[in-house]
C-alpha cells in the first residue's frame, strides 16, 4: 500500500470515528477544580488593568491566593492600573531573563494552578492586533503544564467574563473533559456556560477528500459533521447539563461551521465580556497551532487548559 493511500485510510479512520460516539450511558455532574493559587503575570501594558481586575474578581469569589510577577525588565513600568493589587497579592520578582522563563519558574515557586497572563505579552494589543500572540504566550502554549488566562484586550470598564463562559471542540480532543472541569469551575453560580461544538472549514475538507478517495460518489454536508460531532460530545452535554442543574447556572449547547459569521466570539465584544475556554493537546502540532488561532481570533479572554 503507498504512503498516500495509508494517509488517506488514517485521516477517513481517524474523521469516521465522529460518527461512532453515541452511547451516553450512565452519567453524573462534573466535579469543579476551583483555584486555589493563582499568578498574575505583568507586563507594564495596558492589558495589565483587565488581569489585575479578573485575579481580583477571583480571589473575591474563591479566597484564593494570589501573587503577581513584575514586569521584565525592571526598568518596564508597573501596571497602570494596580486596582490596590499589593493589598491582596504577593510580589514576585523576575528570577530569569526572559519573561516566559519567569512566569514558568514563578508558576512552580508559588504552585500556581491558574496563571494569568496579558496576550500579547509586553506590546500593547492595539500595536500587534489579531496578527499575533506574541512569544511569551507561544513559549506557554508549548511548555506550561498549568492552565493559564490569556487576556486578550484591555478593558477599562470591566465586568465578570466567568458570567459567561464558552467552552469550544472541534472533533476529537483528549483535554476535553479536562477544559471542561476548568469551565464548570469559573463559571459564575448566576451566570452562563455554552458548549460550542465547532466544524472547522480544514477538517471538512479533510474529510470530503478522504471519504472520496472511498466512494467518489459519496456525499457529505456540514450537517452531516455537526451531527457527527453532537453524537461525539453526547456524554459530555449531559454531564454539562446536569452540572448546571447542580450548580445554578445557564447551559446550552451550540453547534456552528466555520462558515457562520464569528462563529466563536458570543455577543458583542466590546460590550459582552466573556471567557472562552480552549482544550489543547501539548504533543499534537495541529492542537497547538489551532490554540494559536483562536487566541488570535478572539476579543476574548481565553483559557488554555492541556494535556500531554
Amino acid at each position: 500500500m503507498s504512503e498516500p493511500q495509508r494517509q488517506v485510510d488514517a485521516d477517513l479512520a481517524n474523521s469516521m470515528d465522529l460518527f461512532q460516539r453515541a452511547d451516553v450511558g450512565d452519567v453524573t455532574a462534573i466535579e469543579p477544580v476551583r483555584p486555589s493559587q493563582l499568578l498574575i503575570a505583568l507586563d507594564g501594558s495596558a492589558q495589565d488593568i483587565a488581569a489585575v481586575q479578573l485575579g481580583k474578581q477571583l480571589r473575591e469569589r474563591f479566597q484564593c491566593r494570589v501573587a503577581h510577577l513584575s514586569p521584565i525588565p525592571a526598568d518596564v513600568p508597573k501596571p497602570r492600573v494596580t486596582d490596590g493589587l499589593e493589598e491582596f497579592s504577593t510580589a514576585i520578582e523576575p528570577t530569569a531573563e526572559t519573561s516566559y522563563d519567569s512566569i514558568l519558574a514563578a508558576t512552580d515557586a508559588t504552585e500556581a494552578d491558574l496563571v494569568i497572563v496579558p496576550c500579547p505579552f509586553g506590546r500593547d494589543f492595539k500595536s500587534i492586533g489579531e496578527d499575533s500572540t506574541g512569544t511569551v504566550v507561544d513559549v506557554l502554549i508549548a511548555r506550561s503544564s498549568v492552565p493559564f488566562i490569556a487576556v486578550r484586550k484591555p478593558v477599562t470598564n470591566i465586568e465578570d467574563p466567568t458570567q459567561h463562559v464558552r467552552l469550544v471542540l472541534t472533533g476529537t480532543n483528549p483535554a476535553a473533559d479536562l477544559a471542561a472541569r476548568r469551565a464548570v469551575s469559573l463559571v459564575h453560580s448566576t451566570g452562563r456556560l455554552d458548549l460550542l461544538l465547532l466544524v472547522e472549514e480544514s477538517f471538512y475538507q479533510n474529510f470530503r477528500q478522504s471519504l472520496s478517495a472511498i466512494d467518489p460518489d459519496a456525499k457529505v454536508s456540514y450537517e452531516d459533521l455537526e451531527h457527527a460531532l453532537a453524537r461525539t460530545y453526547a456524554r459530555l452535554h449531559t454531564s454539562l447539563h446536569r452540572t448546571a442543574d447542580a450548580m445554578g447556572f445557564e447551559y446550552e449547547l451550540l453547534i456552528r461551521n466555520e462558515r457562520d459569521e464569528a462563529p466563536i466570539t458570543p455577543g458583542d465584544p466590546k460590550t459582552h465580556p466573556a471567557l472562552i475556554v480552549l482544550g489543547l493537546e501539548r504533543r499534537e502540532h495541529d492542537s497547538r497551532s489551532e490554540i494559536h488561532d483562536y487566541i488570535c481570533r478572539s476579543p476574548h479572554s481565553v483559557l488554555v487548559a492541556s494535556t500531554d
